[in-house]
């Protein structure tokens, strides 16, 4: 998806990815639970590119290189993470990160301050403001991704995504444990956040640094947690 939008925000002459970008590469994703969403709603990418180019227009010249992520876009891969974790799922899948595009709003908004007496479009995502004229507010877009995650087919295919070792002998189901499913998850956000598919181990050890159990169980063997997260930090992983 991450991908995706990236080449959408390209296409576009966009130098940054924004919420708009997100709704397009999520609608491309057809293979993700949330184009489904979407479709089912009379979504499509047409039409949403059509907005997007209402409403912020293209630029003049072809951008190179990685495109940086607006802070909605960034608030939208966090909240997405929330998505997931209060789902009690082991992934972020398309339908969290849908999910977390219709609730981005009070999450900015509360962060960023905005005059209350402002123009309400000045305040909202561009996602959030297509999908509205699309007739798709963030209750109705809901009731849908849970509508599709209750169905039999999402449950079978949310089971057979369970990691699992087999032995010779017997099955023997083996699960992440709580901790280790919220160090992935965080490692995964930051992987998106950076426009990046692939977890890579700074990230894990960037999330090992920050989670409060582990950051304790390191600092008892002597390493300098500060220091570690200052320095990972400052390096970002380079871009694939």
């Amino acid at each position: 998806m991450v991908v995706l939008a990236q080449e959408e925000a390209r296409a576009l002459r966009h130098n940054y990815i924004g919420t708009e970008h997100i709704l397009l590469g999520l609608l491309r994703e057809e293979e993700g639970m949330a184009a489904r969403v979407l479709e089912s709603l009379g979504i499509t990418v047409q039409r949403v590119r059509g907005q997007v180019v209402r409403i912020v227009g293209s630029g003049e010249e072809v951008t190179t290189g990685q495109i940086p992520f607006t802070l909605r876009a960034k608030k939208v891969l966090e909240l997405a993470l929330r998505e997931s974790l209060s789902l009690g799922h082991n992934d972020i899948g398309t339908e969290h990160i849908l999910l977390g595009l219709i609730s981005e709003n009070d999450g900015v908004a509360f962060r960023t301050r905005p005059d209350p007496d402002s123009d309400p479009e000045e305040r909202e995502g561009v996602a959030v403001r297509i999908l509205r004229d699309c007739d798709a507010d963030a209750e109705r877009v809901r009731n849908e991704v849970i509508r599709m995650l209750s169905s039999p087919e999402a449950r079978a295919e949310r089971v057979l995504a369970e990691v699992r070792y087999v032995s010779s002998e017997t099955s023997i189901h083996v699960d992440p444990s709580a901790i280790v499913r919220r160090l992935l998850m965080s490692g995964a956000a930051r992987a998106l956040d950076d426009g990046r598919s692939e977890i890579e181990v700074a990230d894990l050890l960037l999330a090992l640094t920050r989670d409060e159990a582990t950051s304790r169980l390191l600092a008892s063997l002597g390493v300098d947690v500060t220091a570690v997260r200052n320095t990972l930090e400052r390096e970002a992983p380079p871009p694939e």
